[in-house]
C-alpha cells in the first residue's frame, strides 16, 4: 500500500479534485463573457430568500433538462416550462435563472434580457449551491441529497449523491 503514498499518486489525486474545479472556471470565464446578463452569487440569493415575501419580487428559474431537474431543484425554484407558461405573473419580478454551472442559464438570462424582463444569471448555478451545503428537494418539493452534475467530470460535497446519467 505505499505505492498510494508515492509523490505520482498523491499528484494525481490533488489533480483529480483540482481539475473539475478549473474545468467549471475555464467554462464560465470563457463563455460569460458573451452574456448580456449580470450575476447573482450565492450570498446574495440566501439573503433574498431570507426576506419575508421574496416570492412577490423574485423568481428562481431552473433552465436544466427534464433530466436534470427530475433529480433534484434549488426549493423554492420553478422550471424554465413554468415560467414560460405563467410569464405574465412575473412580469414585475427580477429572474433569477441558474443550471448546472451559470452558462446555459447565462445564456437564457440574457435572451430575456432581450425581451426586456428584468434578469439575472446564478453564477456557479446548483453546484456552487452545492459547494455551499444547501438544501435541494425533488420537483414535488420533497427534500433529497441528489443532484445531477451533468457530467462525472463534476464534483459535489460528499453529502450529496452526484448523478449524470439519465434517469429512470
Amino acid at each position: 500500500m505505499n505505492f498510494l503514498k508515492s509523490p505520482f499518486w498523491i499528484a494525481a489525486s490533488i489533480l483529480f479534485v483540482l481539475l473539475p474545479q478549473m474545468q467549471i472556471e475555464k467554462m464560465w470565464n470563457t463563455d460569460s463573457e458573451k452574456f448580456a446578463a449580470p450575476t447573482i452569487g450565492y450570498q446574495e440569493i440566501v439573503e433574498l430568500k431570507y426576506d419575508y415575501d421574496w416570492k412577490e419580487h423574485y423568481v428562481i428559474v431552473d433552465v436544466r433538462s427534464d433530466e436534470e431537474i427530475a433529480v433534484s431543484m434549488i426549493p423554492g425554484a420553478i422550471t424554465q416550462a413554468e415560467f414560460e407558461r405563467s410569464a405574465l405573473e412575473h412580469e414585475n419580478k427580477k429572474i433569477i435563472a441558474y443550471c448546472t454551472i451559470g452558462v446555459r442559464s447565462g445564456k437564457y438570462a440574457s435572451k430575456l434580457i432581450e425581451e426586456g424582463w428584468d434578469a439575472c444569471n446564478y453564477k456557479g448555478s446548483i453546484l456552487d449551491w452545492c459547494e455551499n451545503k444547501q438544501s435541494l428537494e425533488t420537483i414535488q418539493g420533497v427534500p433529497t441529497n441528489r443532484v445531477h452534475t451533468y457530467s462525472w467530470w463534476y464534483s459535489v460535497p460528499t453529502m450529496y449523491a452526484a448523478e449524470w446519467k439519465r434517469v429512470g
